[in-house]
């Protein structure tokens, strides 16, 4: 399965990205990937990998042509965004700070990292630019959908969402080290701020979502 990302400039820059769910981690262009990549580089204080057995980071290799596109691009241009995915195509006029951000999020859920690799059932079901409501009631429901399915099979299902919580609290600790690479590789610029917000957006899960799914209410109880 392939996502595209094709982004359009006003000054007439033309710029897309595939991404295929479905991608194998390739260890030969791993190697020849640039210094900032390493595994050892602001190392994720949770990753679960060897450095003897993994000298890059997955995420990160699979990253680096998206952040050497948009690198010294200011995070407010604005760019006219169209996704394309299987099923459907999306286009909306946004920041390239925005832009970026969807397509981070979804190149580091399909990745080869093992903490990223929690949100590989959200990326199958990818939502370009999704607010904030959207990205709880999706998280939370493919979550529940989960659980569900492990209660059918005779397991003991979590319906406090404290696994969801606990995911994205591990998954704040990777974002928080990948913001720390690019800046030190990259400075600021649309990449850093991109993965800034996008770590502000799923940091939401652990902080506050019993409160952010109480703003819900509503949607399903009438005068709630």
């Amino acid at each position: 399965m392939i996502i595209t990302y094709h982004f359009s400039f006003d000054d007439g820059r033309e710029m897309s990205h595939e991404v295929n769910l479905d991608r194998l981690y390739d260890r030969a262009r791993a190697k020849a990937s640039p210094a900032w990549t390493k595994l050892d580089n602001n190392k994720c204080q949770n990753c679960p990998l060897s450095s003897a057995e993994n000298a890059n980071c997955p995420a990160a290799v699979d990253l680096d042509a998206v952040i050497r596109d948009f690198h010294g691009t200011l995070a407010s241009t604005k760019v006219n965004v169209r996704v394309i995915t299987p099923e459907r195509e999306y286009v909306k006029r946004v920041t390239v700070e925005e832009g970026v951000r969807a397509l981070m999020g979804l190149v580091m859920a399909t990745s080869a990292c093992p903490v990223f690799g929690t949100l590989k059932p959200n990326a199958r079901h990818h939502l370009p630019f999704a607010r904030q409501e959207e990205y709880i009631l999706r998280s939370v429901s493919l979550y529940l959908m989960k659980q569900y399915l492990v209660w059918r099979e005779g397991g003991e299902p979590d319906w406090e969402l404290k696994g969801l919580v606990k995911s994205s609290e591990q998954l704040q600790m990777v974002n928080h080290a990948f913001w720390q690479r690019i800046m030190t590789e990259f400075q600021s610029d649309a990449n850093s701020k991109a993965l800034l917000s996008f770590f502000t957006m799923s940091s939401s899960v652990s902080s506050s979502l019993q409160s952010q799914i109480t703003k819900m209410k509503s949607v399903f109880f009438t005068g709630s």
